[in-house]
């Protein structure tokens, strides 16, 4: 998954504690650390161009025509570019929907929100909202009625395109905060940090989804993720489980995906100095241990390869050593 030009994607990330009635704690916090994530790719490469509201307490607030006219910038001419919204404040639900609640107590409808990405010329759009009854973003306006209530049936959602949604909790559920962060978003934090990379260190919208969701049981709020994509778009680049290039050498070491190298004494060899990079062969025994380490290449029963050397046992790619050497052999690293 390549890295995409930071002239194409333009970010807006909101944070609202400053509230006339119930004030937050944790929501500049969650925007200002979302921000800094996105603005950057792990390896310090611009990512997005990002633009922040947010209103501490004692700050000037950020009311509904503040939060509308920084949605409309951020999806005005916007063809070709990736967008990504984020929101952490108060939500709010009734017979029509939920709602992105602002300073003045007034507050955006999520279904306004879903307007503007369902139609949108943009490439991709990716939401993210840590907020009471944000999973109802994306819901089907006219089923909201039923959405809502304690008995509700299954929602219907309605996604253009190329738009991503992942919502802190159910349409029906509180999200939460603590420690001075929204639980969710801390989760999200931790996963552009890396917990949420695959091999090559790609971040998308599914690959922190499936990190967040994992961490709230049964009695807790559920995460929710919708998505109408053929690809999933690249939020940020972080830290690579090992480098592309060690990747692309797959074919060269295995000839197949299902190739076995057997290990052999030379492989061990009789030592080497710390400086030297040791004999072909020992060489390639470097390189199987750094597929091992990352879980891309193993041996039967997962048996150390000093004895697998020993014995002259086999390595063999895992089912991921496997997938990344099928997209090394049709040249896709």
């Amino acid at each position: 998954m390549g890295v995409m030009s930071h002239r194409n994607r333009r970010a807006l990330v909101v944070g609202i504690n400053n509230y006339a009635r119930g004030p937050l704690y944790g929501c500049v916090a969650d925007a200002e650390g979302i921000a800094t994530r996105l603005a950057r790719h792990d390896d310090g490469a611009p990512n997005f161009t990002v633009a922040i509201l947010t209103a501490d307490h004692g700050a000037d607030p950020v009311d509904r025509p503040d939060l509308r006219e920084a949605m409309a910038q951020l999806f005005e001419n916007a063809s070709g570019k990736d967008l990504f919204f984020y929101f952490s404040g108060h939500g709010r639900e009734d017979i029509r929907g939920a709602e992105l609640v602002t300073s003045d107590n007034d507050g955006v409808p999520v279904n306004e929100l879903m307007t503007l990405a369902n139609n949108s010329a943009a490439s991709t759009v990716t939401i993210v909202l840590d907020c009471c009854f944000s999973g109802d973003v994306g819901n089907t306006p006219g089923l909201q009625a039923t959405q809502v209530a304690p008995d509700f049936r299954k929602a219907i959602a309605a996604l253009s395109e190329g738009v991503t949604v992942l919502a802190a909790s159910k349409s029906t559920e509180v999200s939460m905060e603590s420690a001075g962060h929204g639980e969710f978003t801390r989760l999200l934090l931790d996963g552009l940090d890396g917990a949420a990379t695959d091999h090559l260190g790609n971040i998308t919208a599914l690959s922190l989804y499936a990190h967040a969701s994992r961490a709230f049981d049964a009695w807790e709020q559920t995460p929710v993720f919708k998505a109408h994509v053929t690809d999933a778009v690249l939020l940020r680049s972080g830290p690579e489980w090992i480098s592309a290039e060690d990747a692309r050498h797959l074919p060269d070491h295995f000839d197949t995906a299902t190739s076995r190298i057997s290990l052999t004494d030379e492989h061990e060899g009789e030592g080497r100095p710390l400086s030297s990079p040791g004999t072909p062969a020992q060489q390639e025994l470097d390189y199987l241990k750094r597929l091992r380490n990352v879980g891309l290449a193993t041996t039967e029963n997962d048996e150390d390869f000093y004895f697998a050397t020993l014995q002259h046992h086999d390595v063999f790619l895992t089912p991921a050593g496997r997938m990344l050497w099928a997209l090394a052999d049709k040249g896709s690293l």
